[in-house]
Formats: C-alpha cells, sequence, structure tokens
C-alpha cells in the first residue's frame, strides 16, 4: 500500500530531515541513560554504605549475640541496607530493559524471539535506489571482501559464530552453513530489515515513543534510588556514632538505635515519594485539575518497594520500643525516646495514608 505511493522529491527531502533530526533526538537520549549508568551521584555514595560504618554497628550489636533484641536490630540494620540495594538494582534493571529489545526473526521454523541493542543496524532505505544501483549493492553485499568485515575468515570465528546463530532456532537457514548466511544471520540478529523510507519513519516514530516512555522511568527511578543512599547513608553514621560511644551497647544506645530507625522508615518514604509528587504539583501548577501520575505503576514501583520496607521497619521498631520501655532509665531518656517515636509513628501513618489517596 505504502510502497506503491511514489513520493515526490520534496517529500523524500522532508523524510530524509526528519530521519536525521531524529537520530539526533535519540542520540541525546541515550547520552542522557549513559550519564546515569556511570551512576556519578548513586555509585559515589555507595561506598558509604559498605565502609567501617556499616561494619562497627553490625559487630557491635552481634557482639551481643545471646540477645534477641540485639539481633533484631541488627537485622533492621541489614534491612535498611538492603532497601538502598534494591532501589539500584530496580535502576539497572530499568537501564537495561532500556538498551535491550526484543527482535522478531520469521523464518520457516516459525519466530524466533532474540535480544537486540535497542538500536538497530541499518540498511539504506530500498526505494532509495534504482533497480540497477540495488543489484550493484547486492553484488557488493556477496563480496567474499566485505563479508569477512562480519565474518573473519578463519575456522575458529566461524564455529564461534555458528554456536551463537545456534543458540536462536530458525535464524540459521542455510546448511552447511557459508560465510554468507552466517552474515545474513548476524544481520537479523542485528534486526536489520529493507525497509522503504516511509517503513523507517514509521519505525523512528514508535522508537521514539519507546525510548521517551522508559527514559522518563529511569531519570524517576535515579533520583529516588540517590535520596535513598542518601537518607541511608546518613542513618548508617548516625548508628556509627551511637555504637562508638557505647561498644557494649546498653540500653540508652539501643534507644538511640530504636529512635533513629523510626525517624528513617518515615524519611526514605518520603524522599523516594517526593519526585512523584513534584510531578503532581507541576502538572497542577500547569492546570490539570487532578493529576494520574500517583496511579502509573511504572513511576511509582520504587515508592510501593520502600513503603513496604519502610512499615516493616516501623512495626519491628515499634515491637522494640515497647520492650525498652519497660525497662529502667531516667525520665529525661523516656520522654526523648518516647518523643521520637511518636514523631516517627505519626509521619509514617501521614504518609501512607496520603501515597494511598
Amino acid at each position: 500500500m505504502g510502497d506503491e505511493i511514489i513520493l515526490g522529491p520534496d517529500e523524500r527531502a522532508a523524510i530524509r530531515s526528519f530521519l536525521q533530526r531524529s537520530e539526533v533526538r535519540l542520540s541525546t537520549l541515550h547520552r542522557t541513560v549513559t550519564a546515569l549508568l556511570s551512576g556519578a551521584g548513586v555509585l559515589v555514595l555507595l561506598p558509604a554504605l559498605g565502609r567501617d560504618s556499616v561494619v562497627n554497628v553490625l559487630r557491635s550489636l552481634f557482639s551481643g549475640a545471646d540477645s534477641p533484641l540485639h539481633l533484631t536490630l541488627a537485622g533492621m540494620v541489614v534491612v535498611a541496607l538492603l532497601l538502598a540495594l534494591l532501589v539500584l538494582w530496580l535502576l539497572f534493571y530499568e537501564i537495561t530493559r532500556f538498551y535491550f529489545h526484543a527482535n522478531h526473526v520469521e523464518s520457516d521454523r516459525g519466530t524466533t524471539f532474540t535480544p537486540r541493542f535497542t538500536l538497530t543496524s541499518l540498511h539504506i532505505p530500498a526505494d532509495e535506489l534504482s533497480p540497477g544501483a540495488a543489484a550493484t549493492l547486492e553484488a557488493h553485499r556477496r563480496n567474499p571482501g566485505n563479508i569477512e568485515l562480519l565474518v573473519p575468515s578463519n575456522d575458529r570465528a566461524r564455529r564461534s559464530i555458528d554456536a551463537q546463530v545456534a543458540a536462536y532456532p530458525g535464524l540459521q537457514v542455510e546448511f552447511p552453513p557459508t560465510d554468507s548466511s552466517r552474515a545474513g544471520a548476524l544481520l537479523r540478529l542485528a534486526a536489520v530489515k529493507d525497509r522503504t523510507l516511509l517503513d523507517e519513519v514509521a519505525k523512528v516514530e514508535y522508537g521514539m515513543a519507546r525510548h521517551v516512555l522508559r527514559v522518563q522511568v529511569i531519570v524517576l527511578r535515579y533520583i529516588k534510588a540517590l535520596f535513598v543512599v542518601i537518607v541511608t547513608s546518613i542513618e548508617v553514621y548516625l548508628l556509627a556514632g551511637v555504637v562508638a560511644h557505647s561498644s557494649a551497647v546498653d540500653t540508652a544506645a539501643e534507644r538511640w538505635i530504636v529512635a533513629s530507625l523510626m525517624l528513617w522508615a518515615p524519611a526514605v518514604l518520603f524522599v523516594s515519594s517526593s519526585p512523584v509528587r513534584w510531578l503532581g504539583e507541576l502538572l497542577r501548577s500547569e492546570g490539570a485539575g487532578s493529576a494520574g501520575v500517583r496511579r502509573d505503576r511504572e513511576l511509582t514501583r520504587v515508592d510501593r518497594v520502600v513503603s513496604a520496607f519502610s512499615v516493616f521497619v516501623m512495626g519491628v521498631a515499634i515491637v522494640c520500643s515497647a520492650i525498652l520501655l519497660t525497662r529502667p532509665s531516667s525520665l529525661e531518656g523516656v520522654v526523648a525516646f518516647v518523643a521520637a517515636g511518636l514523631v516517627g509513628v505519626v509521619l509514617e501513618i501521614w504518609l501512607v495514608v496520603r501515597a494511598r489517596a
């Protein structure tokens, strides 16, 4: 249908200009994700979670291994650290999904799905050449000297390529394989297809939309991961200061640890949900009557994970605080401990209710 349309010179020029602009836009999107992949902010802060502070805190708590309360507090510290690692896991999970995509290879054996890089390799559009030029190009593609650029002319390289192609049934269509068929299989792995100019436009339009949707998820996850790592690092340093002044982790130190965890739980929930909340405020400031961003499961997946960890730590901390309140202590210490706990519980309830509203 579309292939039967004869494009005029102006239409072809407009399509070529659009494709050039699209390549620039795609390059910008990939540079954005590459900057996040380097993890400048997150990876600089991450070592803070694995240095001496963590070791000192856990060593002090495990030194009282005969105390169930100490083991519980150590477990809560580990859970807090696991959350920081989990949000990073979700970030790199999404980056992996951005850079790779499913490639559909059709053959007599059916459809084979192979992974491919999000940017495909290219053939010149089929309708850009005259029949004579197209035939000459095809002859050059079959030239052994050109094929050698993709399939080295040595048996070791050929065996490696054959093993790679054999992993995807239906990809190799010629037996025994020749260098030309190997090159064809590799081109199909790179998602090379003969397309017209209009086919290229449609491909770029859909591909661009996919990139934009993935990039916004990645950027949000990066910001949330950075916030969670910062808050957790502060918590670790605070706990390290507590155990440094009480190597035996007495009742006063235990109360400090529980109180700090009861404040960490709402703090980490607050910072992880802030980017989505900022987006909602931005949309409302631009005239939106209501913003549905909080119901977007892709944009709020990290928030749900953080909420589960936060509520769990808060619940365990409440139980630990009830145990500690039964122990004798000064009035000032009890009042400060109860005040910190109440602030943490109130903030936690408010944030959870607000997130689900």
